[in-house]
């Protein structure tokens, strides 16, 4: 059998309840570290090769998927993007320059 490998990003504390909800649901799966850390915020998952991510998401529930905002990749260069991705969305930028625009007016 062959694996395709998937990146999970989301809420802090996640792993635990996906790793229960895939192991109820009775899908093959590997998973892509030894150790876990509860502040982890990411998660290295390998499904078999003709598995739709789809199917992958069912197992772990939509309820899970919303509840730490789970996001999905199967490239590692999308995943990478979002570990190093910290910046400020344009209507944040937005806010913390009136914010300081404010400041300077007191």
């Amino acid at each position: 059998m062959s694996w395709k490998t998937i990146y999970i990003v989301g809420r802090k504390g996640f792993y635990d309840e996906v790793l229960k909800n895939l192991e109820k649901s009775g899908i093959d799966f590997m998973v892509g570290y030894n150790t876990r850390d509860v502040s982890e915020t990411h998660e290295l998952l390998w499904i078999p090769e003709r598995m739709a991510l789809r199917k992958f998401k069912d197992a772990i529930t939509a309820r899970t998927i919303f509840k730490y905002r789970l996001r999905f990749f199967r490239e590692l260069e999308d995943f990478i993007e979002t570990l190093h991705d910290v910046g400020f969305t344009d209507d944040e930028r937005n806010r913390v320059e009136r914010m300081r625009l404010t400041d300077k007016i007191a």
